[in-house]
Order: structure tokens, then sequence, then C-alpha cells
């Protein structure tokens, strides 16, 4: 499987209210970037909703350190991962994954609820 394939377009409104959501709670520097973000790649399993950013159609896709990690319930209450990878400038990836491996992941969780991972 490729990690990534092609995906040229603007955020989702799903999208912008996830990523601000989020930013408002831990990156809030990032809030006046949503409006510039485009997407230019997304997962390579097609299938769930991780997505790939940058500032223009033409970007490269960046790798980012982990910025932002939570936790996440899907509609049939499976637990989904939720990561935001950046550089200091900015988000590169929003990626959501299966924490129990069972379930593929097809849609983005419930916004309501989220809960930051704790790290002891």
């Amino acid at each position: 499987m490729k990690y990534s394939i092609p995906d040229k377009r603007i955020l989702r409104i799903i999208e912008i209210e996830f990523l601000t959501y989020l930013f408002e709670k831990e990156k809030l520097e990032w809030i006046d970037l949503i409006q510039d973000l485009r997407v230019i790649a997304r997962c390579g399993c097609e299938k769930c909703p991780t997505i790939m950013f940058g500032d223009h159609f033409n970007s490269e896709i960046q790798k980012g350190n982990l910025i932002i990690d939570y936790v996440g319930k899907g509609k049939n209450k499976e637990l989904i991962g939720v990561m935001v990878f950046g550089t200091d400038k900015m988000p590169t990836e929003l990626e959501f994954y299966s924490i129990e491996g069972e379930y593929e992941i097809t849609e983005i969780p419930e916004i309501e609820t989220l809960e930051p991972v704790l790290y002891d």
C-alpha cells in the first residue's frame, strides 16, 4: 500500500470544524492557518479520512512531528486515534486510526467524544 495518494482540494466543513476544535484546545497559534490549508494528499488505503496538508496545491508532502494526540469514538463506539503532525510553522497531517485494530476507520470521530491522550 502506498503511504499517500494525491487528493488536491480545499478542506471540507467537518475537517475545518475538527481542526478548529483541536487547535483551540492544543495549538491556538494555528487557528488562523486553517483558512489557508489545502489538502494535497490522503492516506494510501483510500478508505480512512487521513489527509495531508500544504499551503498550496503544489506543496510537497512534509514529514512532521506529533503535535496533537487524541482519542475519540466513532458512531459504533469504536475507539479512533486522532493525531495531528506538523512542523514548527504548520500542520502537515491529520491522521485517524483504529486503536483496537479491529475496525476499518472510514469516518471522522464525533467531536464531542474527543479526549487528549495523556502520557505519564
